[in-house]
């Protein structure tokens, strides 16, 4: 027999990979969940008839839910006669998002497909809303207008020239277009049959050289990862820093090279055989997102340690700190005990300390001393 929480816990696995599709027909009505339920034999019955009936009324109570339907059927049974059990549960997408814990982010979903359809009624939005539905549901209420207008200018200005920066649109900043390219692209796309015109720089790794004697060009630079790997440089030590500013502003270090892991591309640095070959360090900022990079990184690259990301550092610039808007609530692979701690204690107060916040000589002093 499956229970109501059997269900639970299967409509909880099985949305995210029902999500973009049932997306992607809201409007239609279609999609749907259905579960077979297993019932009790007679033999089932005959030996525990009270666990039979709880679970046929909790069925029964369940099925009361909006979006929810339970099938029932009759049983004819030598020892118990007629009996009419639960035999299938459907259930609506609506349904299953309030059950997975998503109906918030469904119903934002929801109101994103509305507006779409109503803005370009004659537009298939179909495949774009699958490749655009995982993006889609990070979205805010906020952002469904600050989405409309990206979409009208853009459709408005085909092959424009502009860099992605530089879109005029009221409300959207350069740091809002770049979170929400994955749902900005397939749906213009869509519309237009066309990407969006807009110009954007290519992907590099700002490289900087902290020891003079180890290369004899330039001292700063940027290079894609193809262009990494050939690099002829041998450092004993790389420092990996999440954020661009922190490069720029290192000091001098003796056999180091310093390196923009560019936040979660970080780890693709481990295809740098120079890279793995030396002794690795990595400063992030000091929240939850930093720490889950730091562990990403580590996974691949096992011999990083972490450094300005200890409870000492936040204790000393922790007047500097702000709250953290949407901290990761997840769990954190390869972390040390004192990194979980420092971890524990952001999460305490959901606090974040961004490393170009910390004052130039306590870093100083950090890189100095490792």
């Amino acid at each position: 027999m499956r229970t109501v929480d059997d269900f639970r816990a299967f409509a909880r696995r099985l949305w995210a990979r029902r999500y973009p599709d049932w997306l992607a027909s809201a409007s239609t009505g279609e999609g749907a969940l259905t579960w077979p339920l297993q019932p009790p034999t007679q033999r089932d019955a005959l030996s525990d008839p009270d666990s039979v009936a709880d679970w046929a009324k909790a069925w029964r109570r369940f099925g009361e839910r909006g979006g929810v339907v339970v099938a029932w059927e009759p049983r004819s049974w030598a020892s118990m006669g007629r009996q009419l059990l639960p035999v299938r549960v459907t259930a609506s997408p609506d349904a299953v998002a309030d059950i997975a814990g998503h109906r918030q982010q469904w119903r934002i979903a929801l109101d994103a497909v509305d507006l779409l359809r109503r803005g370009w009624p004659d537009t298939d939005f179909t495949g774009a809303l699958v490749r655009a539905a995982k993006p889609l549901a990070k979205c805010t209420p906020d952002d469904l207008p600050r989405l409309s207008g990206v979409l009208g200018w853009l459709v408005s200005h085909p092959g424009s020239g502009l860099w992605e920066r530089e879109i005029p649109v009221q409300g959207v900043d350069t740091k809002w277009f770049e979170r929400h390219r994955g749902l900005i692209e397939p749906l213009t796309e869509a519309i237009t049959g066309s990407e969006t015109g807009l110009l954007r720089h290519g992907v590099g790794f700002r490289v900087r050289i902290l020891d003079p004697s180890l290369w004899s060009g330039a001292g700063e630079f940027t290079v894609t990862l193809p262009e990494l790997v050939t690099l002829e440089l041998r450092p004993s030590r790389v420092l990996i820093s999440e954020n661009l500013t922190t490069v720029s502003t290192l000091p001098e270090l003796p056999g180091t090279v310093a390196v923009h892991g560019m936040g979660f591309a970080a780890p693709s640095l481990a295809e740098v055989g120079w890279i793995r070959d030396a002794s690795v360090l990595y400063w992030g900022d000091l929240d939850t997102f930093g720490f889950q990079i730091l562990g990403q990184v580590r996974a691949v690259l096992p011999q990083t340690t972490s450094v300005l990301m200890d409870s000492a550092t936040l204790n000393a610039a922790r007047r500097f700190a702000v709250p953290e808007p949407r901290p990761y609530r997840g769990e954190i692979g390869h972390l040390s005990v004192s990194e979980l701690e420092t971890l524990a204690l952001l999460r305490a107060d959901d606090l974040r300390l961004e490393q170009e916040r910390l004052p130039r000589d306590l870093v100083r002093a950090a890189l100095i001393g490792c």
